[in-house]
């Protein structure tokens, strides 16, 4: 069982073995293929600032690599309209496809006010798909359109396009629009596997691999939507600045068109952060490791932590977790460097456990503050760094 098992939910191709007929038009494992230029290139693009698409190799949709895209609001009236040109050529440089099956693209954003399009370019014509709306929940989801449909709402016209596709004989990808509001954050897209099918849907399988966490109790949970020869899954950890290791193997199902769930809780003896992966073997030997996913162990039983904001450094927002093994009074308090007390963000009883508060600091300059947690005659303070 040849697949790769991504944190929380995502949707997963099949092997290429079995779904040969799909093209893949862009990777980005060697470089950023057609989509090579500027956001800014076209002059159909309004509300944002020209930025350089960039190769990055923290996450994917599959492989190793994505291509990450930085909108950036240009201060003007206009709402947001990238048309992120796949090459420049007429019609655009890139792999022709047939006005018929399904395509596609990967995306990943932790933006909720983003829609995408894909710009399909053909001699004389060129068409737009109906636009959907981009998940922000930060995990990789694909968004496909059908080629074989004709007319609105499923291709509008662009330019001296007609809405239709059958009058296309070699499709070819002249962009991938994105749409948001006027004023809109800075927004980071990764984008991964570009690509075409002319016999149906990308193949996709619907694959989760989870993980939550209590005191010092570390719940694994992941589930496959089908599965081949899947001998099991040996379960590995690591802590910072370690190596992997083995702990406990799971048997698989074998052959399996059905949904399958399964479970492994670790304990751990040390607060910290620690990364899970999964190494899935076949009966014949062969592996495949599933993307490896990060959980904080803020406290152990008995203990008192103050844990690290997140994110840190910040602007304007952060999160903060402590953990109080037993009830007590609770203060958690900002300073700045000359000790001066910002704000009180707790100044009440708290029960045992772990709490979280968030903090704005939309108020405050930018620069090094202190936050200290006091309860129980117990005192620990920690730095966080607002850069705005």
């Amino acid at each position: 069982m040849k697949k790769i098992i991504q944190f929380f939910i995502a949707l997963l191709f099949l092997t290429a073995s079995s779904y040969s007929q799909v093209t893949v038009l862009d990777d980005f494992e060697t470089g950023t293929g057609h989509f090579n230029l500027q956001t800014t290139f076209s002059g159909s693009t309004l509300g944002i600032v020209g930025t350089i698409p960039t190769i990055d190799s923290s996450t994917a949709a599959f492989g190793t690599k994505s291509i990450r895209i930085v909108l950036i609001d240009d201060t003007s009236a206009n709402n947001w309209a990238c048309r992120f040109l796949s090459g420049s050529g007429n019609p655009a440089s890139n792999i022709n496809m047939a006005p018929n099956g399904w395509t596609g693209y990967w995306l990943k954003t932790n933006r909720s006010w983003v829609q995408t399009a894909p710009l399909l370019d053909a001699p004389g014509t060129g068409e737009v798909g109906d636009t959907a709306d981009v998940i922000g929940d930060n995990q990789w989801h694909l968004y496909q359109w059908n080629l074989g449909v004709d007319g609105e709402p499923n291709w509008y016209g662009w330019v001296t396009g007609n809405d239709t596709i059958s009058d296309d004989p070699t499709p070819t990808y002249d962009a991938i629009w994105f749409f948001a509001p006027n004023g809109s954050d800075t927004t980071v897209i990764y984008m991964d596997q570009v690509s075409f099918n002319p016999t149906g849907q990308i193949p996709v399988e619907l694959v989760s691999f989870n993980a939550s966490v209590s005191n010092n109790n570390v719940d694994l949970r992941w589930i496959t939507a089908t599965e081949l020869n899947n001998k099991g899954f040996e379960v590995q950890r690591k802590a910072e600045g370690s190596s992997y290791e083995a702990l406990s193997f799971v048997n698989g199902s074998g052959t399996s068109t059905e949904v399958k769930a399964y479970t492994y809780t670790d304990v751990v003896s040390q607060a910290g952060k620690y990364y899970y992966r999964l190494k899935q073997v076949d009966f014949d030997g062969t592996f495949e490791y599933s993307n490896e996913i990060e959980v904080e162990v803020v406290a152990l039983p008995g203990q008192y932590v103050l844990g690290q904001n997140y994110p840190n450094p910040f602007n304007p927002t952060t999160s903060i977790i402590y953990s109080i093994p037993e009830a007590g009074q609770v203060t958690l308090s900002i300073f700045n460097l000359l000790g001066e007390k910002v704000v009180d963000l707790v100044n009440e009883v708290k029960e045992s456990g772990t709490h979280a508060v968030n903090f704005n600091a939309s108020s405050l300059s930018s620069g090094t503050y202190i936050y200290t947690l006091n309860v129980n005659g117990k005192s620990i303070s920690k730095k966080m760094a607002l850069i705005k």
